[in-house]
């Protein structure tokens, strides 16, 4: 610098005996840095295509279970380790510990994001002040979703067991918060995550190096015998005689067209009569094997629907509003369709109803098709 002084940056990193300005950056405030990886970033590209493939049917599921158009995109994978990865996450972030098979790793929500997230999966008109074991419990419902559609996209493809382990979510207070992960050097998979198209957030997961190199390396075994030199011939066709005898000597044959060099005459198949003999013109009709079946009849007073935190209020003297008027039919449903209606009656102090009208069949259809 001209004047020879030092900045607030230079003279921390003097005092800490750092060599130089940028190793606080690389380090993070903690210890050595583990040895860079061998892998550039541009070595997962075919990685981060295929999560990001299966994130857009990871989004759709989400997206049914908070009931909002959820959209995760644009995978980043960078380097990292357990130090840096304490350093990065923020104070009351919301982490959650989950396995994808036998790989440990941690799922981060930042903590706007998860109280809206949890916001809209429990009904609620606005953000919790407070993270309870309830709105916990949403986001490790929205993290076993995603994991468990990532599971069946990539599970095959990168020949291993992605299924995930039951989650544990916990409000983020320090790097002893983090799970133990399966080696020290972590890779750091950072999506974009919208709701409603409104402003992106961050979601992040933390897995472990050896399980991404793992996954990296069977994307790479996928090429084709002839594409690993190894050469290519596909097996020549069987003949009509040898194809019998491994059939055990039998030759298939549908309609006209002869798949196997020969043909058979195929008969068709005449069933016996499952009519006792001496019973036939004694059978009762259809309807009449119906009469003595038991179904549960239901008089329905109204409905209503409630947030599950108001289900949850309700006690003694609690007064529930339904969605019929005062004096208004009833419902008769039979295994829960409705066939009637009618009026609520007193007889020798029991209740009862008087059936006051029938659904016709045009109604029934109507009310199926509005469900």
């Amino acid at each position: 610098m001209g004047d020879a002084s030092l900045s607030q940056e230079e003279i921390d990193a003097l005092l800490m005996g750092a060599d130089d300005v940028g190793e606080e950056d690389n380090l993070g405030g903690f210890g050595d840095a583990p040895p860079e990886s061998s892998y550039s970033s541009s070595d997962f590209s075919a990685l981060v295509q295929s999560f990001n493939e299966a994130m857009v049917g990871a989004a759709q599921a989400a997206s049914s279970l908070v009931n909002k158009n959820i959209n995760i995109t644009d995978l980043q994978i960078s380097d990292s380790d357990r130090l840096r990865a304490g350093d990065e996450i923020g104070l009351n972030s919301i982490v959650i510990d989950i396995s994808m098979g036998s790989h440990r790793t941690a799922i981060v929500f930042d903590e706007d994001i998860a109280k809206r997230i949890s916001m809209y999966m429990m009904g609620a008109t606005q953000a919790p002040e407070v993270m309870d074991e309830a709105y916990l419990s949403t986001l490790n419902e929205l993290a076993n979703t995603i994991l468990s559609s990532l599971s069946n996209n990539l599970g095959q493809k990168f020949k291993d067991n992605l299924v995930p382990s039951s989650p544990t979510a916990i409000i983020y207070k320090g790097g002893g918060d983090l799970p133990d992960f399966d080696s020290e050097r972590l890779k750091k998979f950072e999506y974009e995550l919208t709701i409603n198209m409104d402003e992106p957030a961050k979601l992040v997961q933390y897995i472990s190096e050896d399980a991404v190199l793992q996954w990296n390396n069977s994307i790479g075994e996928e090429s084709s015998p002839a594409e690993r030199g190894g050469g290519f011939s596909a097996p020549q066709q069987q003949s009509g005689q040898q194809q019998g005898q491994m059939s055990g000597g039998y030759q298939m044959s549908a309609g006209k067209k002869d798949y196997s060099g020969g043909s058979v005459n195929i008969n068709p198949v005449n069933y016996p009569s499952l009519t006792p003999s001496g019973m036939k013109g004694q059978m009762p009709s259809n309807i009449d094997l119906l009469l003595d079946v038991q179904m549960i009849l239901t008089v329905e007073l109204g409905r209503t629907r409630k947030y599950v935190k108001d289900i949850l209020g309700l006690g003694e003297g609690s007064i529930i509003e339904l969605d019929k008027l005062a004096g208004e039919p009833v419902d008769l449903l039979v295994n829960g369709k409705l066939i009637a209606k009618g009026e609520v009656v007193v007889i020798d102090e029991n209740f009862g109803v008087r059936v006051t009208d029938i659904v016709g069949p045009a109604e029934r259809l109507a009310r199926l098709a509005a469900e």
